[in-house]
C-alpha cells in the first residue's frame, strides 16, 4: 500500500508516464512479496564449524608465566602452529527471521618454541576453551542463500605449559591465560535449506575464516 501511494504522488506532481509508474509498482510489489515468500520459517540453527588460524597465532596474547620467568621480556616465540578452532553453536531465529541470538563453545590449541636472547628455552603448548553469546543479523534471505553479519562476546579459559629441552636440568612450568574473547563476523554466507554449508569471514575467537555445517529446524 505504501509503495502504491508513493507511485500515485509521483504521477500527480511529476507527470511521469503511466506505463513507467505501473512497471515500477509491479517490480516493487513482486520484490517485497518475494522476500516474504523466501523466508525459511525455521526457528533453530545448530552449527558445527572449523576456523583458521587459531586465535593465538594472530592475536597478541600475553603470558604472566613467561613474563615472570623472563623479567626482561626479551623472549620470542617461533615455529608455532595451531590445531584450528572447532566450534559448536546454537542460534535461535527471531520471529521476524532477520535476527539470530545464541551461544557457542569453541576449542583450539597451539604449540611453538620459546627463545630468550637467542637461546632455546623449550616448547610452549597452549589450549583454549571459549564460551560466548552471539547475535547475528541476516540481511538477505533467499530460498537457499542467506547473507548475514554479527558479533560475539565471551570468555576464554586458557592454559599453557613450557617444557624445557631434555638434559637442560630445568623443570616444566605452567600458567593460566584467561581473558575476554570477542568475534566480529564481517560477512557470512549460508547455502542450503534445512541442511546447508556456510563460510564466515571475520576476526576473533572463531579465527579469520570459519566454515562448517548448519542444520535449521522448526
Amino acid at each position: 500500500m505504501t509503495i502504491t501511494c508513493i507511485v500515485l504522488l509521483l504521477n500527480k506532481f511529476f507527470m511521469m508516464p503511466r506505463i513507467v509508474l505501473l512497471t515500477f509498482a509491479i517490480i516493487s510489489f513482486s520484490f517485497v512479496n518475494g522476500q516474504s515468500f523466501d523466508r525459511s520459517y525455521l526457528h533453530h540453527d545448530i552449527l558445527i564449524s572449523y576456523g583458521l588460524p587459531s586465535t593465538d597465532m594472530f592475536q597478541d596474547i600475553g603470558s604472566s608465566m613467561l613474563d615472570d620467568e623472563y623479567p626482561d621480556k626479551r623472549y620470542v616465540r617461533d615455529n608455532f602452529s595451531g590445531s584450528g578452532i572447532i566450534t559448536l553453536t546454537y542460534r535461535k531465529v527471531s520471529k521476524s527471521e532477520w535476527f539470530f541470538w545464541g551461544a557457542s563453545v569453541g576449542y583450539n590449541s597451539t604449540k611453538g618454541e620459546i627463545y630468550n636472547v637467542g637461546n632455546y628455552e623449550g616448547e610452549l603448548k597452549r589450549t583454549f576453551l571459549t564460551a560466548a553469546v552471539e547475535c547475528q543479523y541476516r540481511y538477505q534471505n533467499f530460498k537457499k542463500v542467506q547473507l548475514y553479519s554479527g558479533v560475539g562476546l565471551g570468555y576464554s579459559f586458557g592454559s599453557e605449559t613450557l617444557t624445557p629441552p631434555a638434559g637442560s636440568g630445568s623443570s616444566s612450568k605452567s600458567g593460566n591465560i584467561n581473558r575476554l574473547a570477542y568475534q566480529f563476523n564481517v560477512m557470512g554466507i549460508r547455502i542450503g535449506k534445512d541442511v546447508g554449508g556456510f563460510i564466515e569471514l571475520g576476526y576473533g575467537y572463531r579465527g579469520i575464516v570459519n566454515a562448517g555445517l548448519s542444520v535449521q529446524i522448526y
